[in-house]
């Protein structure tokens, strides 16, 4: 390869440098270490504790909104509210030895997964919560339950994902 400079009231200089060719590094293949909860739909704000399961019509546009992490409630005068979405897992994550982590939840809250009851969050400060999953349906409907403090902002505060052990 030949590398020449050329500038206007300076000397032209060139200078060869030798090239040889290397071949292509090969690829690696790696699994992401955890899965993120995308494409979360929130109720509205309840007086009274919401039953977890109740069920959504699918075509449902307007009752219940939607969102995406970081899902921060201002503080209100209704407690409750329920955030859900399908929980989809890769066969390595769905043996019964992953951890669906909440990286901030504010206000009390559960969690609840195809129907039942993983665990509770009992402290409305927010924080890290994590529960195990159990092996199960690879695509399975998860709602979180949170009973805010009127006075504090609430809601699912940072990414909710799925780790191996």
């Amino acid at each position: 390869m030949k590398l020449r400079a050329l500038a206007d009231g300076l000397q032209a200089a060139e200078v060869s440098l030798a090239v040889q060719g290397v071949p292509a590094p090969p690829a690696v293949a790696a699994a992401e270490p955890f899965t993120q909860l995308l494409h979360w739909r929130i109720s509205p704000a309840q007086a009274q504790r919401p039953d977890p399961n109740v069920v959504v019509a699918d075509n449902d546009m307007n009752t219940w909104g939607w969102g995406e992490v970081p899902m921060k409630q201002v503080p209100e005068s209704l407690p409750w509210r329920l955030y859900r979405t399908d929980l989809r897992l890769r066969a390595d994550l769905n043996d019964g030895r992953a951890r669906l982590v909440f990286r901030e939840l504010a206000g009390k809250a559960e969690v609840w997964l195809a129907g039942v009851k993983l665990g509770e969050k009992t402290t409305a400060a927010p924080g890290e919560f994590s529960v195990q999953l159990p092996a199960g349906a690879t695509q399975r409907q998860l709602t979180v339950m949170i009973e805010s403090d009127p006075a504090q902002p609430s809601g699912v505060r940072a990414k909710v994902v799925v780790q191996k052990p």
